[in-house]
């Protein structure tokens, strides 16, 4: 999630639901509960999950294929002192 300023080694906190708004970040199930954070759109054959990084492609999945955990309310990063 580069572009969305979410790095490796994060905490990402989220509200727990099952339903997201388009546009909204969620954490999702996909594939046999394969987890991913994504842009969640929905679109005429199902969802489009967005990775906030230009280097990977979109997911498309059918409607039911996927299972919103929560959507992302806040990033929390570690700061080395000084």
């Amino acid at each position: 999630m580069r572009d969305e300023h979410i790095e490796d080694g994060d905490l990402v906190l989220l509200n727990q639901r099952t339903t997201a708004e388009d546009g909204e970040t969620v954490v999702a199930l996909i594939d046999d509960g394969l987890a991913t954070l994504k842009r969640l759109y929905r679109i005429p054959e199902g969802l489009r999950l967005q990775p906030a990084n230009p280097d990977y492609a979109p997911l498309h999945r059918p409607h039911g294929a996927v299972e919103v955990i929560g959507v992302v309310v806040a990033v929390m990063r570690e700061v080395e002192a000084p």
